[in-house]
């Protein structure tokens, strides 16, 4: 009990964690109807946290106050809107939707970090006893490698950290693409380097991060300019703050793509979060963009593991789906 008070540790030991869920999106019909259908699977199928409010981080070039109002689903389900200031959203894009919800003052004891595009299809009871029973921050190993088109050189993790005042960095995990996705084995390893599109910790933590992860984003966006700055600010953050971490399977944020339900196949069946971060099986914005792309991916008979089972999870949840959809159409 070393470090916490006996009311803290007894507090810890009988009390079930609560759970807030954060999400960034943009104000598209795409965006929205996959917060729709990541919320209904949350309440359909997330266990004891099944009614953990969801709160969406809302970025776009104007800020839409009247858009939650306009869509009573959103209060119907327990979703928030939160957004992202104008200016700061000009300066950053999309990346200021990420950093912004990092500095959320937080409710719960644990803050789950979605991406709009997973859906739940297992209990989250495991995940977040984990996070908040042993203080860490948790997610999946990014799959490939960051720096593979980086313009560091040498192209590596020391160099990288060095150029941040880091320490040297503790490459502790394996790429969960290793093999498939990359084969350069001087970058075969990593610090904590987690996919963005599910990580959980203690919301102490994740306030902590936060804190500190913008000014590695700002300098990230003006060395290594790529697409995985916001992923990287998250492992200098951890780094900076020596933040306890765990890696977890990849159940926990399984990606229907080919070659990682072929690496991982043990753990395609246990999923409980699916991340449908490829359009190799079908185009994202095209299937949430309204019910009938919806309607047209529930009757496709293609579909293979992860995707098939996000089928599966839209299935159950699809009458909730087209009730909210006449609701609307009539106070319309």
């Amino acid at each position: 009990m070393s470090g916490f008070t006996w009311r803290q540790w007894l507090t810890r030991t009988v009390r079930r964690p609560s759970l807030e869920v954060h999400v960034p999106i943009a104000p598209t019909p795409s965006f929205l109807r996959q917060l729709q259908c990541l919320t209904h699977s949350l309440r359909r199928f997330g266990g004891v946290h099944s009614g953990a409010p969801v709160i969406a981080t809302v970025g776009g070039d104007q800020v839409d106050t009247g858009l939650a109002q306009r869509m009573p689903w959103l209060a119907a389900n327990g979703i928030e809107l939160r957004w992202v200031p104008h200016d700061y959203y000009q300066s950053l894009g999309m990346f200021a939707t990420g950093a912004t919800r990092l500095n959320h003052c937080f409710q719960s004891d644990v803050v789950l970090l979605l991406d709009a595009d997973t859906l739940i299809r297992r209990p989250l009871d495991g995940l977040v006893e984990l996070v908040y029973r042993k203080q860490l921050v948790a997610g999946t190993i990014a799959h490939t490698s960051p720096l593979l088109d980086s313009k560091l050189d040498p192209p590596d993790w020391t160099r990288l950290f060095a150029l941040f005042g880091l320490g040297e960095p503790r490459l502790a995990f394996e790429h969960t693409g290793w093999g498939y996705y990359f084969a350069d084995p001087r970058l075969r390893y990593c610090p904590a380097y987690f996919n963005y599109g599910v990580v959980a910790g203690p919301a102490q933590m994740v306030t902590e991060i936060g804190r500190v992860s913008e000014a590695f984003l700002l300098q990230l966006r003006a060395i290594m300019g790529s697409c995985f700055d916001a992923q990287l600010a998250l492992t200098m953050a951890i780094a900076k703050l020596s933040t306890p971490v765990f890696a977890l399977p990849l159940r926990y944020n399984m990606p229907n793509h080919p070659y990682l339900e072929a690496l991982h196949a043990t753990e395609v069946e246990p999923a409980v979060i699916l991340h449908l971060l490829a359009d190799l099986h079908f185009r994202r914005d095209e299937t949430f963009a309204s019910l009938t792309g919806l309607k047209a991916f529930l009757a496709r008979t293609d579909l293979r593991l992860v995707s098939a089972h996000a089928q599966e999870v839209i299935r159950t949840i699809f009458p909730s789906l087209s009730a909210e959809e006449s609701l609307a159409a009539t106070a319309a």
